[in-house]
């Protein structure tokens, strides 16, 4: 009963409507990714752990609010100075930087549809997708406006969701690989830690 009363309109109110899309980007990922964005942690999905974990964090943007038309749609990419004062109290062992954005990848639903007959903002077909990874944004970027977005980032629909942050996944790794070959070659290795050097 409840649950039909946050969730069953049309057009749901943004902070449901976040938990919903956040639902749909889980589901179209499939086996090996978890949601753990419960309560206030800083990222809402995670494939693996420690040093081989992917982080998502997922948002969106609908033409339609509850109350009407929205008038700006820009994206909040929520860059912190510091990670939450919580995190590793609550998360003892996780990895976290000092600063940053505190995830890898963002996902953002995008919602068009501006004919409140035929919105429902809870079917997955009616949404598309855009995935960025935090490499591409600049240092500290806090927002951008949607269109900007749209045109640098393809979007795509909830089925062909999986297959683009693997794409996304894929180039990611291709260009740590880069870094790594890149790096080993100014390493002078003289058979203890304390000693390697960067030149």
């Amino acid at each position: 009963m409840a649950a039909r009363v946050v969730y069953g309109d049309r057009i749901l109110n943004n902070s449901h409507r976040g938990d919903v899309v956040e639902m749909m980007v889980f589901l179209a990922l499939g086996e090996g990714w978890r949601h753990v964005g419960l309560g206030w942690h800083p990222w809402d999905l995670q494939f693996g752990s420690e040093g081989n974990r992917i982080r998502i964090q997922v948002k969106q943007t609908a033409a339609l609010q509850l109350w009407g038309a929205t008038v700006r749609r820009n994206l909040q990419f929520g860059w912190k100075p510091n990670p939450p004062s919580y995190f590793r109290r609550d998360n003892p062992g996780e990895d976290i930087e000092e600063e940053g954005w505190f995830c890898d990848l963002f996902i953002i639903g995008i919602h068009d549809e501006v004919d409140a007959s035929k919105a429902d903002q809870a079917d997955p077909a009616q949404w598309n997708f855009v995935v960025i990874p935090v490499c591409d944004l600049e240092y500290g970027v806090k927002s951008m406006n949607l269109k900007k977005a749209a045109d640098r980032w393809q979007p795509v629909p909830w089925n062909q969701l999986k297959n683009e942050v693997d794409k996304r996944l894929a180039a990611l790794r291709l260009q740590k690989q880069g870094e790594i070959r890149k790096l080993k070659g100014k390493l002078h290795w003289k058979g203890d830690i304390e000693q390697m050097r960067l030149d």
